[in-house]
């Protein structure tokens, strides 16, 4: 069984990217309803306990029975589906929970189901990364965040063939960017409002995308794609949740809009799909345009269960 410590000044997002797992399997294991009251001294669990050997006879003779049972009706479950676990990897020089200095990361997946599955991948490292988020002082609705890369450039490329066809790739390249934003909300991961703003020097990024049908991780229509490349950007941004009374859902509204100097380059599409791992129905339009001047734009619409952590997926 693997323990941490919570440190001052870390976050569940920081500790579960530092030690290769995420902020949901750490709430599940250890009990967590809010992931932002996380308390100095706090032991977190990071696998659960060894099963007793009784234990482990028992589901040694369940799965001996699955294997050599008949036939069933239609809809038995008998056996999962077997999936390939994640593999990330990171080595870095120094920093925190929250802190990536001279670092280098890697991580993917892959499934097995419909046609060919699902797979995914990314690439990242540069000088320094930081990422952090939470409520101000003792405030339980008030907070913010503020990330920052230096010298960091990353590539990500995900796809599949299950009930249609679809994938995604981007590669970006950046000397500094630096993003921050307030919120107000109980939950951090759901604000009621957000508002906030980005910038970045001597940026480079090209994104594609496609989905017809599921390619394992999203069900619908997307299609778009964007190549720019900009001596300074900067960006104003904002996030409105709204709870939906008696259930676990939310509606969520995304937009950002901004402009780029010194830039060259066009970019634009929309979508219409369930995002499969959070249980999202999202739908969306946005473009850029630049030729030394530049502007863009960006509209998420979104309905499903609440977020578990403050990523969002974004729109090449």
């Amino acid at each position: 069984m693997t323990t941490h410590t919570v440190r001052r000044g870390e976050t569940l997002s920081g500790i579960a990217r530092a030690n290769g797992t995420t902020v949901a399997a750490l709430k599940k294991l250890n009990g967590i309803r809010d992931p932002n009251r996380i308390v100095v001294g706090q032991a977190l669990l990071f696998s659960p306990p060894k099963a007793p050997a009784a234990a482990k006879k028992a589901v040694a003779a369940t799965g001996k029975s699955a294997k050599s049972a008949g036939s069933r009706p239609p809809g038995t479950p008998v056996a999962g589906c077997p999936k390939a676990a994640p593999t990330p990897f990171k080595v870095r020089a120094g920093g925190d929970g929250n802190v990536d200095v001279f670092y280098l990361a890697t991580d993917g997946k892959a499934s097995r189901e419909g046609v060919l599955g699902h797979a995914s991948g990314e690439v990242s490292g540069g000088l320094l990364k930081m990422s952090h988020a939470g409520h101000f002082g003792g405030s339980s609705y008030f907070g913010g965040s503020h990330k920052l890369d230096v010298l960091a450039a990353d590539a990500k490329i995900s796809g599949g063939l299950v009930k249609g066809v679809g994938g995604t790739a981007s590669a970006k390249a950046a000397f500094k960017a630096q993003e921050a934003s307030v919120f107000v909300g109980k939950d951090a991961n759901n604000p009621w409002l957000e508002a906030g703003g980005e910038y970045s020097l001597l940026q480079a990024e090209a994104k594609g995308d496609f989905l017809l049908g599921s390619d394992g991780r999203r069900a619908g229509l997307a299609l778009g794609g964007k190549a720019v490349a900009a001596t300074a950007s900067a960006d104003a941004k904002g996030e409105i949740n709204i709870p939906i009374p008696f259930t676990n859902w939310t509606i969520s509204a995304r937009g950002k809009g901004g402009g780029t100097i010194g830039s060259a380059g066009a970019g634009g599409g929309a979508h219409a799909y369930k995002d499969l791992q959070s249980g999202r129905y999202h739908g969306g339009v946005w473009g850029e345009a630049a030729a030394f001047v530049g502007l863009n734009a960006d509209l998420d619409l979104s309905i499903g269960p609440r977020y578990d952590n403050r990523e969002r997926q974004t729109q090449p």
